[in-house]
């Protein structure tokens, strides 16, 4: 049985109540969506603790590049790295510009456990929008955009270390990101 545990509509300034900002960003809100716009690297974490199965949805929308675009979940503090990120929007190099790759990583950046081709178009003002989901069960980690699965990983809890379980998510860009994002909900499964 599905419930939807933690909604945030990304709208306006009361929303912004639950995320603490770690790095350097300009964060405002304007037509109901909130912008992101990262002067160095940078991540918008939610306070909100949340349980080890769960599906996190959202929509996003790059404006500017060069940059890249990250969702940390499973996230615990700790003097070591422990969560996934999941790199969906990396456009920061030539190459990357020319060639879009995703990547899932876990509990570091040497860590890549998945990586697969990205549909999302360039960046820009006029850019689509697009729905973007993570699904975390058990020793599975799902990625979708547009209801469209685009990666896949399942954890062996013994190579990379120990199943990570619940914690926190964050929104993370790099330097000179900017990007909007609406309508963030958390499902736990």
């Amino acid at each position: 049985m599905s419930k939807v545990i933690y909604e945030n509509s990304l709208a306006d300034e009361k929303d912004f109540k639950d995320f603490i900002l770690e790095g350097d960003a300009w964060i405002s809100f304007e037509d109901d969506v909130m912008r992101i716009e990262s002067v160095e690297d940078a991540t918008l974490w939610c306070t909100k603790a949340l349980p080890a199965d769960i599906r996190i949805d959202w929509e996003f929308r790059p404006v500017k590049e060069p940059g890249a675009a990250m969702m940390y979940f499973a996230a615990k503090s700790s003097d070591t790295p422990c969560c996934f990120v999941l790199s969906y929007f990396n456009r920061s190099t030539e190459e990357e510009r020319s060639f879009h790759t995703c990547s899932l990583y876990k509990n570091s950046w040497e860590n890549q456990v998945s990586k697969s081709a990205d549909p999302m178009a360039g960046g820009g003002e006029d850019a689509n929008w697009y729905r973007m989901s993570i699904v975390k069960r058990s020793k599975d980690v799902f990625y979708g955009i547009n209801n469209m699965e685009i990666l896949h990983f399942h954890d062996d809890g013994t190579t990379l270390g120990d199943i990570l379980t619940g914690g926190n998510i964050g929104f993370g860009q790099f330097s000179d990101t900017a990007a909007l994002y609406r309508n963030l909900k958390v499902t736990w499964i």
